[in-house]
């Protein structure tokens, strides 16, 4: 798997990319912070605190779960798990996406 270093590179270079489009997931003490990739200081904050980089829909590379949506340097079998998993978490969105709606459009019962 490509290292989080590799990552950042790839996204600032390759003309396939918006760095304004991503956030990266940094580990500061005990907690973990997604930051724009435009305001992270690669001087200041070290590349091994980087957990993940994602989009405003979903992680593109992680360390673990080793997910690399951006070189695609996993095996097949682990592409096709993460294939399902975001699959699955799509659908779980849309039915939480439904229950809202049918609360909001429910009518209230009066007394």
């Amino acid at each position: 798997m490509r290292t989080s270093k590799d990552v950042y590179s790839r996204i600032i270079y390759d003309d396939k990319f918006d760095p304004e489009d991503f956030f990266i997931g940094l580990k500061e003490e005990s907690n973990i912070i997604d930051t724009p990739f435009d305001e992270y200081d690669h001087e200041e904050i070290p590349m091994h605190c980087i957990l993940y980089f994602k989009t405003e829909e979903q992680i593109v590379w992680s360390r673990s779960p080793q997910i690399d949506l951006i070189f695609g340097s996993l095996t097949k079998k682990r592409q096709k798990e993460i294939e399902k998993e975001q699959k699955l978490l799509k659908q779980k969105r849309k039915r939480q996406q439904k229950k809202k709606q049918l609360k909001r459009t429910k009518p209230k019962n009066k007394k």
